[in-house]
């Protein structure tokens, strides 16, 4: 899965747009959690790929898709990395 081409597609798409290209990944997205999601992809770093995603955030995004969805979130991105 492509993850940045996804956030670079977040940020200009229409939030039903963005339904359909995240089910295209594979990701079960309510719009709610799309809206609620978007504001957060300014606080991502490129950067984090070296050090890994920051506590913090990770405690944003589970607030939003709950602790289950976002641990098979963060797992799913490891195993792109590989």
């Amino acid at each position: 899965m492509d993850y940045t081409r996804l956030l670079l597609e977040m940020k200009k798409r229409s939030d039903e747009e963005m339904l359909k290209m995240s089910k295209s990944y594979g990701l079960d997205f309510s719009v709610e959690e799309i809206r609620l999601l978007r504001p957060l992809l300014d606080e991502i770093s490129m950067h984090w790929i070296l050090t890994g995603v920051p506590e913090s955030f990770i405690s944003k995004v589970e607030r939003i898709l709950g602790q289950k969805r976002t641990n098979q979130l963060l797992e799913d991105y490891l195993n792109m990395r590989k």
